[in-house]
């Protein structure tokens, strides 16, 4: 009879060979652990306890299980040296889920969007094919990237993985001896997996995974409108067709331009087809998540601040904004276009020369549904040129936002802070009374800004005027610039606009009060200079002493 153990963690009874160690947890609670986040555990951090062969036995049947629940110790299994940081460990979580979606015939549909240089190919296209078909021998992969060089090398390394001893004593799942092309190869279970590039003939293939790793080379191919059309055209005419019955397909990508295949598949979703869970990794984090806060990197074991700060620089606004933040736009929106942006770099701008003003775009609630709250910081110089400093963006109740208003004046001290005049009333007012005094803010000047009978769009045109006059500046290196502009070359039909509702009031607030003020330069009068030459001349009288 197996001898039976208790787990310290779920205190449920299980045969001893499901323990190893000496920390007394059962697979099934370390399986658990492995899906915490939000760091990976270093491989060098786990230790022998027990060198005994009985403990190596069980040290083995554990890892095989694990090896088997998790996708993550799956990865670290075949490859010790993987870095993974929580952004890895997330997309392994996602990946199981729809792993567990196709073998349940759920269809599912999964993008994912991920700076160059940052993991994504190992898991999504090496690592992930191998796991499912361990678990599900039968079905059938089909892997497409932008050439098909490079899909078949995706194919081999799966491949390798599945000839790998390790991957045999924790799969049934073996290879066709008869059928182990790179391009195509086939399980004893009549599973399989072919490669190809995109745009190439899949025809007569079938696919319960259809994989397509980005489809798109170099901004020359992202700028294509004849090579966006064909990859379109080759999508719902070919690999669409190839799904199996309940068949899921993953897009995993750095996106090149807002008209790529992910943007189509997006825009064709919100006209009722496929519905997409997306999820967007950018390189430095725009706004508080769940596991890191705004200004951090995605995954700062291979790619810190400074390192993505200096790439930010080499590659410019545009590229910065689309490959590393997953966020590109069009050159062209309804009412701003690309040629109406202008840059400025730190240090072009003497700041002590410039009058501040704040104005604010309000959400009060915290819910996912609501739009965000948005505070924007200008500058404005002697020739009325005006320079956006500083953004704040995110989802607060009244009194954080509160808070958070008071801590903006206090950072840059603006002449205005501008408040939608309903906000103030209805919301905000008392307790931002309250708050000034008790923190002694009483210079700061609370602006009502009055919406009348102007809309959204009817707003943004005095910041419209504005930029198209070449008055308007960004900094070209703020991690809020990217965000700011999508939003205006999306503008009135993005998604979401606080950011340019926020710029809006700017500018109405531009036509309304004086903008600039120069420095008083005090002439010395009279008095002053007869002082002064009175103490030049006891100096002279002390020296001659």
């Amino acid at each position: 009879m197996t001898e039976k153990v208790q787990c310290k963690r779920c205190q449920a009874l299980h045969p001893a060979t499901l323990f190893s160690g000496g920390d007394q947890l059962c697979v099934y609670c370390k399986a658990d652990e492995a899906e915490k986040l939000p760091q990976a555990k270093p491989v060098e951090e786990v230790k022998q306890v027990d060198t005994s062969v009985e403990e190596k036995a069980r040290a083995e049947l554990a890892l095989r299980f694990l090896t088997r629940k998790r996708l993550l110790p799956f990865v670290e299994r075949f490859n010790p040296d993987y870095n993974a940081g929580w952004v890895h460990k997330d997309i392994c979580k996602r990946l199981e889920k729809f792993s567990k979606d196709v073998a349940q015939k759920k269809s599912p549909r999964l993008m994912l969007f991920m700076p160059p240089r940052h993991g994504k190919s190992t898991l999504a296209s090496i690592a992930f094919p191998a796991w499912h078909l361990g678990r599900n021998p039968e079905h059938e992969f089909i892997s497409c990237s932008y050439s098909g060089s490079l899909a078949m090398g995706f194919s081999r390394k799966v491949r390798s993985l599945l000839r790998d001893p390790g991957y045999k004593t924790a799969f049934s799942t073996r290879l066709d001896p008869e059928s182990q092309s790179a391009e195509a190869w086939l399980t004893t279970s009549g599973g399989g997996f072919v490669a190809a590039g995109v745009g190439g003939g899949i025809t007569g293939k079938g696919a319960h995974v259809l994989v397509i790793d980005d489809p798109v080379k170099n901004r020359e191919d992202a700028e294509s409108q004849n090579n966006r059309d064909s990859n379109w055209d080759w999508y719902t005419s070919t690999a669409y067709t190839r799904l199996a019955p309940g068949g899921g397909v993953l897009v995993i990508l750095t996106r090149w331009h807002d008209d790529d295949l992910a943007g189509r598949l997006l825009k064709a979703g919100a006209d009722g087809g496929d519905e997409w869970e997306v999820v967007r990794y950018p390189a430095i984090a725009e706004e508080d998540e769940s596991f890191r806060d705004t200004g951090e990197a995605l995954h700062p074991e291979r790619y810190d601040v400074p390192s993505l700060e200096r790439i930010q620089k080499a590659v410019g606004p545009r590229d910065w904004s689309a490959l590393y933040q997953q966020n590109p736009v069009a050159d062209d929106g309804d009412y701003f276009n690309r040629g109406m942006i202008n840059y400025y770099e730190k240090g072009e701008v003497d700041e002590e020369r410039l009058r501040y003003y704040q104005a604010w775009d309000l959400a009060i609630g915290q819910r996912d549904r609501n739009d965000y709250s948005v505070g924007l910081c200008v500058g404005v110089d002697e020739y009325d040129r005006l320079y956006i400093m500083d953004c704040v963006r995110g989802r607060y109740d009244g009194f954080a936002l509160v808070e958070l208003i008071l801590d903006f004046y206090e950072q840059w001290k603006p002449s205005i802070i501008g408040i939608e005049k309903g906000h103030i009333e209805m919301a905000l007012g008392p307790f931002l009374e309250k708050r000034v005094r008790e923190r002694g803010l009483y210079e700061a000047y609370i602006k009502d800004l009055k919406t009348g009978r102007r809309d959204k769009e009817a707003r943004a045109r005095a910041i419209q005027g504005r930029m198209q006059q070449g008055m308007v500046f960004f900094p070209k290196e703020a991690v809020f610039t990217g965000p700011l502009i999508a939003e205006l070359l999306r503008f009135p039909n993005g998604i979401h606009d606080d950011q340019v509702d926020a710029l809006a009031w700017v500018g109405l607030m531009m036509t309304e009060f004086a903008t600039y003020q120069a420095p008083v330069i005090k002439e010395p009068s009279w008095r002053d200079r007869l002082e002064k030459f009175t103490k030049i001349e006891r100096s002279k009288s002390a020296m001659s002493a």
